[in-house]
């Protein structure tokens, strides 16, 4: 069973995480817990300590327990097991660190609406949360269906690890999975190549790893351009499994390209 952590706040964000993660727990064997944290950094320096620090801290955490509980309740209809949040007052993220880490969860779920700056991608991608969270992240940028999946491979990518996680998460899953090579370009006046021995290796070894473990895959494809211009072939999937380095440049043509695409990431450390 796969152990999975959802992260709330009361906003659109997380109302479209916790739906998403939802449909997921309806399609994969999967404990599904959430937490909210009221973060005592925004609200001020806290006061005292002892029973005033308690106190203002209850005060804090009833402030939010009618929101989140909305949420919840929201989504119980589409998932009756969805139990009540953990509710905790500190630092978010090193609270949700804290956590991750102390009960081994096997994903993490957050929603981060999509918008075309990378510059909003970038900085979550390196906040210490996801520098640090010891597990894979499907970061949830828009609420769509999942009935298909793609895992998107490159020439740096550790295939193995990489369809291993994918496995993992989903290997007894019914849904729909192709299989995606990029590489990409700078400008549109690059010519295009006939083929690429590195694309067509590591599409046949993956898709025999997924065969071995009993998952059929769909389209298997291999593509060269412009990182928007691959992106929107992406737009249609209910989640894009990608590598990732946590040591990833802000410049990398990679964030550019993840950062543009609409759908659910499954992001895998590698």
């Amino acid at each position: 069973m796969i152990k999975a952590l959802v992260s709330l706040n009361a906003d659109l964000a997380s109302s479209i995480a916790l739906r998403y993660a939802c449909q997921l727990a309806n399609i994969i064997e999967m404990d599904l817990k959430t937490m909210h944290v009221e973060d005592a950094v925004q609200k001020g320096s806290p006061p005292g300590s002892g029973w005033v620090r308690r106190t203002w801290e209850n005060a804090m955490l009833k402030s939010g327990e009618v929101e989140i509980g909305q949420l919840i309740q929201a989504e119980r209809l589409s998932y009756p097991a969805l139990r009540a949040p953990k509710m905790v007052v500190g630092d978010r993220e090193d609270e949700i660190l804290h956590e991750t880490q102390k009960e081994s969860y096997d994903l993490f779920i957050e929603g981060a609406l999509h918008t075309f700056t990378a510059a909003n991608f970038y900085n979550k991608i390196r906040s210490k949360l996801y520098r640090h969270t010891p597990c894979p992240v499907i970061m949830v940028k828009n609420l769509v269906s999942l009935e298909k999946i793609v895992i998107v491979f490159n020439e740096e990518a550790e295939f193995k690890r990489l369809v291993a996680t994918f496995l993992k998460i989903f290997k007894k899953a019914t849904i729909g999975l192709d299989l995606m090579y990029y590489q990409f370009t700078e400008s549109e006046e690059e010519p295009p190549q006939d083929s690429n021995e590195d694309a067509d290796r590591i599409l046949h070894n993956a898709r025999q790893i997924l065969m071995e473990a009993g998952r059929q895959t769909g389209e298997i494809r291999s593509f060269r351009g412009l990182p928007e211009k691959l992106s929107e072939l992406l737009r249609d999937y209910g989640l894009v499994v990608s590598p990732f380095r946590r040591t990833l440049s802000k410049k990398g043509l990679l964030l550019d390209f993840l950062s543009r695409i609409p759908s659910p990431i499954l992001l895998c450390w590698q």
